[in-house]
């Protein structure tokens, strides 16, 4: 039921995009991005992909197991597969497809794959930090609030990774088994030299990888960007991540590109184009790339 609902929100949202701004035909964007234009989209999304790749090989390679850079990659299409099916599945399908790889348990990974969430948010926080302080002419007097936003974003998320540990350290005694081994975990990851620093800008970096993708099929529409304005448009896409409400965050990535667009005075037409675009591209990738991952994957075991 809950599936279908998520599913329904998400298809809902984009028909609404479709009546109320009547974005432009895909065909026509297709044609204007080209061959090479589509082929720079898929290294930029493969690269991402890499990098993302890093934010689960490093924790892990802290708390003493080794994941191979190939299986996390793969690992990551499968995610990404089952998030398209419902929000937040995917983590289901993460955590299985590592633990078959690893002798990791389920406390371990817990204190693995918690704090990723929010020092993505991190990262979100820092970039849209940058934009608006590059962005306050487009913004106006909005840009003090949407700032106090992002620095709380920072803050919150900051806090729950160094303090985690210890918040689990006073839970009641008949949950001190399995909470001990997440408090531990999660120290060897908030000590480890630098590496909170790393997952941060593994974490940047994807999410600008994934805002030259958007600016690329801007341009290929004809609409030049600055690279302050595009920043402001990625940052505020991205911050759909924090919201899992739909698969994938279908509609809502899709409405928050129009938004930013409509901040530096892009159409939103062309905007919705763009962003229905970029949707019909993730998708496709995704159904090329998962038959793949899942054969590589129902290859490889323990060592």
């Amino acid at each position: 039921m809950l599936r279908m609902l998520a599913w329904v929100a998400g298809v809902s949202a984009l028909v609404a995009m479709f009546v109320f701004f009547r974005p432009i035909g895909i065909g026509a964007l297709i044609r204007s991005l080209g061959f090479s234009g589509i082929s720079i989209w898929i290294v930029l999304t493969v690269i991402a992909r890499i990098v993302l790749g890093e934010t689960t090989i490093a924790p892990m390679a802290a708390m003493g197991y080794r994941l191979k850079r190939t299986e996390a990659f793969w690992i990551g299409w499968l995610r990404t597969f089952a998030n398209q099916i419902m929000p937040v599945s995917g983590v289901v399908a993460y955590a299985h497809a590592v633990r078959a790889r690893t002798n990791i348990s389920w406390s371990e990974f817990a204190a693995m794959a918690t704090p990723q969430f929010v020092l993505a948010a991190t990262a979100l926080g820092t970039i849209g930090l940058l934009a608006v302080a590059v962005n306050t002419g487009s913004l106006g007097s909005s840009s003090v609030l949407i700032a106090l936003v992002y620095l709380g974003v920072i803050v919150a998320s900051l806090a729950v990774t160094r303090s985690a540990a210890w918040i689990i350290d006073v839970l009641p005694a008949q949950l001190s088994k399995r909470a001990r081994q997440t408090s531990t975990a999660l120290r060897k990851i908030a000590t480890t030299r630098g590496l909170i620093i790393r997952l941060v800008l593994y974490h940047a970096i994807v999410i600008l990888l994934r805002g030259l993708r958007v600016w690329l099929l801007f341009a290929a529409v004809g609409v030049s960007l600055s690279w302050n304005e595009a920043l402001l448009v990625v940052a505020i896409a991205e911050s759909t991540l924090l919201i899992q409400v739909t698969p994938g965050g279908l509609g809502l990535r899709e409405g928050a590109i129009v938004g930013g667009a409509a901040l530096v005075g892009v159409p939103a037409s062309i905007a919705a184009g763009v962003a229905i675009l970029d949707r019909v591209l993730v998708v496709a990738l995704i159904a090329l790339l998962t038959p793949p991952s899942i054969a590589v994957l129902s290859r490889s075991s323990i060592e």
